[in-house]
């Protein structure tokens, strides 16, 4: 099953214990992230552009956390879910990460302004490779 929060879950593991989990650029995923990862139950892949980025949450750790995945899905109101799919917003943007690992869509002309400031880090939002 895909569950985007659980990979989320492992990045703010990592930030918790001060671990470097990505590159520089938050794109590639090294073995520390895969290791955290497979931490909290998670299935991990390696994708040959995204290192060990591709996560699934297998049966046995889904039952386990059901409780919480609950809970979760009555808190949380916004769901990734749409970006996985095309649209003429999504057409017409580009892709961006900060150096904290941050993304976020946003038109290439608005980019072309001027740098996009993240507010946690205070780097500029970078075009992802591929700039979409």
């Amino acid at each position: 099953m895909k569950y985007p929060r659980f990979h989320e879950a492992a990045h703010e593991l990592a930030d918790q214990r001060r671990i470097q989990d990505t590159s520089r650029q938050g794109r590639y995923h090294n073995q520390r992230f895969k290791r955290l990862a497979e931490e909290l139950g998670l299935r991990v892949e390696h994708h040959p552009t995204l290192g060990w980025s591709p996560t699934t949450l297998p049966d046995v750790t889904a039952d386990s956390y059901a409780p919480v995945i609950a809970a979760l899905e009555e808190a949380l109101t916004v769901d990734r879910a749409g970006e996985l799919t095309p649209s003429a917003a999504r057409l017409n943007s580009v892709a961006c990460v900060c150096s904290c690992g941050r993304r976020i869509r946003i038109a290439r002309s608005v980019l072309a302004r001027g740098p996009v400031m993240c507010g946690v880090c205070s780097e500029s939002f970078e075009l992802i490779d591929g700039g979409g």
